[in-house]
């Protein structure tokens, strides 16, 4: 039922936008009862965590490559490129939320926990350490270029998504030599 009741949720952000949208709204136009939505989903923002983690579950369960034999600036394209893969269905969704949470700063403390989470799993696909604090300082630096990525990913309607591509082989060139000039190893 939760995935009903999803899916009732997104069919009104993609009509409506993120903004307009309420679980009145879902309700009434998908028929299904108020009270259902309440117990799957307390607040808007559960919605898009809902999302994004079934975004990351798709990512590590269709991991198809091996990240043994590649560099970690390279298993990090491949998995931030995965993860675009995956959200492709929900674009036009993704954008009307990329254009209206900010004017929602009651959804930001839940969005950023997920948001760190999320980036925390993807540096464990890539066989590197999310823990201690140098494993904090990558979470927050991904965290931090993941979502410059999502924004050109949001406008890069090519189908080849080179504009994105380009983006993001520039950027984990950045952050590849940030962390060698901090010490860091893929190891650390």
């Amino acid at each position: 039922m939760k995935d009903r009741v999803f899916e009732a949720c997104l069919s009104v952000i993609e009509k409506e936008s993120w903004k307009a949208f309420s679980f009145a709204k879902a309700s009434q136009h998908s028929g299904i009862p108020l009270y259902v939505f309440h117990s799957h989903f307390s607040s808007p923002s559960q919605v898009i965590t809902y999302l994004f983690e079934k975004i990351d579950k798709e990512v590590l369960k269709n991991r198809d490559f091996s990240v043994e034999n590649l560099s970690p600036k390279d298993a990090l394209f491949e998995i931030i490129m995965a993860r675009f893969d995956a959200a492709e269905p929900f674009k036009p969704i993704l954008r009307s939320f990329w254009q209206d949470w900010i004017l929602m700063p009651e959804e930001i403390p839940s969005l950023a926990c997920h948001g760190f989470s999320s980036m925390a799993w993807m540096l464990e696909a890539a066989n590197l350490n999310r823990r201690g604090p140098i494993g904090f300082v990558r979470i927050q630096g991904l965290t931090a270029f993941y979502l410059l990525a999502l924004q050109t990913w949001i406008s890069d309607d090519s189908l080849d998504m080179g504009k994105t591509m380009v983006f993001l082989d520039k950027g984990l060139s950045t952050l590849e030599k940030a962390a060698t000039f901090l010490r860091f190893s893929s190891s650390d």
